[in-house]
């Protein structure tokens, strides 16, 4: 074969792989791209639809709409519409009856025990300590775990709450005062366990009928996070609100992972970058409707007081250390968070 004709081969040959190549990429750009299918998810909670909670829910649903051009549409079903409490929306979402469930942090425990951690009352002192927490290497190998063990991943967890507090039909300066109480309580055991050696009484009880609990006497206090007694009218029912902060952990957006990677890349994209823009307005909203809430409710009769958890905290610190004996979660963990404050 002459010189001229390999050349002209060879120029043959190139141009055949670079259009193979280019219809290579058209193709995965047109099916990334202008084909992107129509989906249709369920996003589960727990609080009612006034509160902050399900608000930041709907704001994620919005933006999850708008930024895919309406092509991915997440149905929004709060106040527990999808399971009678968070354990059952938890199991719902690991069999992929629901794709999405939004909630607090804590409740991952039932997912990977380390999560029990941010359940456990007087630990973390404030907001700012959850987020030290979170830059860790312990929390970051938990996310890892829910991922390979459990077949659900944490998109988002930057919808920071104001503190949970206790409410009460009297009003509760000690550990004196609370004894006896018969407080609502969720099926955690770091709640159950620390209030009981606390001195009340709790009775498991789930979050969507709370207030009627409340209301008709088959308790006489809770506790809440601060931004959803309004929502909940939580104080209609027990009118005195003890400033206790005695938990901070964050709200959280869950997925299950089978259903995320079947989505398209630009979907996925989509769901990472909506929650932490959703977490940030919903860390706005809830200080702001707080500030208009606390005026309604003082207004109302509700009764906001400062109190010394100093006790609190000391018997709680040894419940915590009991805990961990038993391996409710890592050993160590809870002497590193509270040295690290």
């Amino acid at each position: 074969m002459r010189f001229s004709q390999k050349i002209l081969l060879f120029i043959l040959l190139i141009g055949s792989g670079a259009l193979l190549w280019a219809g290579g990429q058209q193709e995965a750009a047109t099916k990334e791209g202008a084909e992107l299918p129509q989906v249709t998810w369920k996003l589960a909670g727990v609080h009612a639809v006034t509160t902050p909670e399900t608000k930041g829910l709907n704001h994620f649903a919005e933006l999850v709409k708008e930024m895919s051009g309406g092509k991915f549409i997440v149905n929004i079903y709060p106040a527990g519409q999808l399971g009678k409490d968070a354990v059952a929306m938890v199991e719902n979402l690991m069999m992929s009856s629901i794709e999405m469930f939004g909630n607090v942090m804590d409740w991952n425990q039932h997912l990977v025990k380390d999560y029990a951690i941010l359940a456990m009352p007087f630990l973390f002192e404030d907001i700012e300590a959850v987020k030290k927490f979170q830059q860790g290497s312990i929390y970051q190998e938990m996310g890892e775990r829910l991922i390979q063990e459990r077949g659900v991943r944490l998109i988002a967890d930057n919808w920071y709450r104001l503190p949970k507090v206790l409410l009460a039909k009297r009003p509760i300066a000690s550990l004196e005062d609370l004894k006896g109480l018969n407080m609502r309580m969720p099926s955690l055991k770091t709640y159950f366990e620390t209030w009981k050696a606390l001195g009340a009484k709790p009775t498991v009880i789930p979050w969507a009928e709370a207030f009627l609990s409340l209301q008709k006497g088959v308790v006489d206090g809770m506790d809440s996070p601060l931004g959803s007694i309004y929502g909940m009218k939580f104080y209609q029912a027990a009118n005195y609100i003890m400033m206790t902060n005695h938990l901070v952990a964050p709200m959280n957006i869950l997925v299950n992972e089978q259903k995320f990677q079947e989505l398209p890349v630009s979907y996925q994209n989509i769901l990472l970058e909506v929650g932490k823009k959703a977490g940030d307005y919903y860390t706005q909203l809830v200080i702001d409707m707080f500030k208009e809430d606390k005026q309604k409710m003082e207004a109302e009769g509700a009764q906001f007081l400062e109190i010394d958890t100093r006790a609190f905290i000391s018997v709680a610190a040894k419940v915590a250390e009991k805990f961990e004996a038993e391996g409710m979660w890592k050993e160590g963990l809870f002497k590193a968070i509270t040295e690290s404050q």
